[in-house]
């Protein structure tokens, strides 16, 4: 798994990872004030100062407001409680709103900026949080909460190293701050380093052992690692502990699919889409886990689906195609690969797999042709680029095998897996069977089940035995 993602070549897609699952981070100082004895206060003013996110308690912050008894001190600090009680009820727009009546009140309110970044955050405005959090440290260089939350913005915007230094300083102002260490290994987990965020979601759990979305982190990192009952194990305590969690569930059915176990994960994809039927990546995923099961046409009505809801999301039509491509269908899957380039043009996978699609389907010159054009757009120095290098007759399948270098050993047979697919299409495009069959069986052999290379292996030998 990759972030808050399955394993890569279930290709969850990192858009949508992003917004619902992908860096799902935990936003501190979404914190209400009073500020003064509450003795000092209307029973209004007193009930938005302890309250959350309830219409009750926005009620009576408005009522407070409007009252005209408030002085201007107080009015500020109230206006932040409607904003932060707006932010707990996901309606930013009119937190923004409120803040920013705070601040003109009282401009060094840094807590108010620091809640308005969480508002800018939480919209995707990333650069607006990082300048409210950096007005908010500014004003209180001890507001470790703005730390925390600004690294969780560098986290958002892929600046992986600002955002572990922010959440270093946030440790150091608070070393109880169990937030900062769970985001803090969401950043190490963006960096592949999958034994630095374990360490820091232990800690994070350690700290606050009810903390549901540490163990739905830590369980990723497990999962990244190739170590499924452990990242098991994590998700179902994040849903004991969060039954409605939907993206535990959709990681979960990740895992057990990456142990074979299909029902198992057919079962929790379709809980996450339960719980939440806008989610295009539990239908993906739903469809793969069918497809593995045998269950083509299923697998393609989910990806269908997937599509639907989200009609930018280039790995479900990449799915959708390979299932297409087993099945022989070469010309819908060509379509649904040419789809995943427009969306995608610099994947050199997606590059690889419209080649292959074209010319199985007799368009040998046309694939020949687009290859050249897609190729340009490739950084030829990322995996897997040189397998183009292949198709166009730059290199042999001696010199794919060699461009197979990682310091990592488990991508490294990843790789070699993938490699060794790609070397049997070549070979069956070249009326090379014999050749293409041992290629094929090593890739099957070697690939992880969860593989579309393991997949289409299986598929093209079935094929290969009529």
């Amino acid at each position: 798994m990759k972030g808050t993602e399955v394993p890569r070549r279930l290709h969850t897609g990192k858009a949508v990872t992003r917004a619902l699952l992908y860096f799902i981070l935990l936003l501190a100082g979404w914190r209400l004030l009073c500020g003064v004895a509450l003795g000092q206060w209307s029973p209004d003013a007193e009930k938005c100062a302890k309250a959350s996110g309830s219409d009750e308690t926005i009620a009576a912050c408005t009522r407070a407001i409007m009252s005209g008894q408030l002085s201007s001190t107080h009015l500020a600090i109230t206006l932040y409680n409607r904003g932060t009680a707006w932010g707990n009820k996901g309606d930013y727009d009119r937190a923004i709103a409120d803040h920013n009546e705070a601040i003109s009140l009282k401009p060094q309110y840094a807590l108010a900026y620091n809640n308005r970044g969480n508002a800018w955050n939480h919209k995707g405005d990333y650069d607006r949080a990082i300048a409210d959090y950096n007005e908010a440290i500014r004003l209180n260089p001890q507001l470790a909460s703005a730390y925390t939350n600004r690294g969780s913005a560098w986290n958002s915007k892929g600046d992986y190293n600002r955002a572990i230094a922010d959440h270093n300083e946030a440790i150091r102002l608070n070393p109880l701050d169990a937030p900062a260490y769970n985001n803090r290994g969401s950043a190490w987990n963006s960096k592949s380093d999958y034994d630095g965020a374990i360490a820091d979601f232990s800690e994070a759990i350690r700290l606050s052992p009810q903390y549901a979305l540490a163990y739905y982190n830590r369980g990723t990192a497990w999962g990244k690692k190739g170590d499924y009952d452990r990242a098991i194990a994590d998700f179902n305590e994040a849903i004991r502990l969060s039954p409605q969690y939907a993206p535990a569930y959709n990681n979960r059915g990740n895992a057990w699919s990456s142990k074979g176990n299909y029902d198992r994960a057919i079962a929790d994809f379709s809980e996450a889409i339960r719980l939440y039927p806008q989610d295009a990546l539990a239908y993906n995923n739903r469809g793969l886990a069918l497809r593995l099961k045998g269950d083509a046409d299923r697998a393609i009505a989910d990806h269908n689906e997937a599509i639907r809801l989200n009609p930018n999301y280039a790995w479900a039509y990449v799915n959708r195609g390979v299932t297409r491509f087993a099945q022989g269908q070469f010309e819908s899957a060509g379509a649904d690969f040419s789809e995943a380039l427009r969306l995608n043009p610099n994947d050199a996978s997606f590059v690889i797999w419209r080649y292959l699609a074209q010319s199985r389907a007799d368009h040998r010159t046309a694939a020949a042709s687009e290859l050249a054009t897609n190729a340009a757009k490739v950084d030829k120095a990322t995996w897997p680029a040189p397998i183009i290098d292949l198709l166009a007759g730059i290199t042999d399948a001696a010199g794919v095998l060699k461009a197979v270098t990682n310091s990592d050993q488990k991508e490294q047979r990843e790789q070699m897996c993938v490699a060794a697919f790609f070397v049997g299409e070549w070979h069956l495009l070249q009326g090379r069977r014999s050749e293409a069959r041992a290629s094929l069986e090593r890739a099957e052999r070697d690939c992880p089940k969860n593989f579309l290379e393991y997949f289409s292996a299986s598929a093209e030998l079935k094929r290969l035995s009529r």
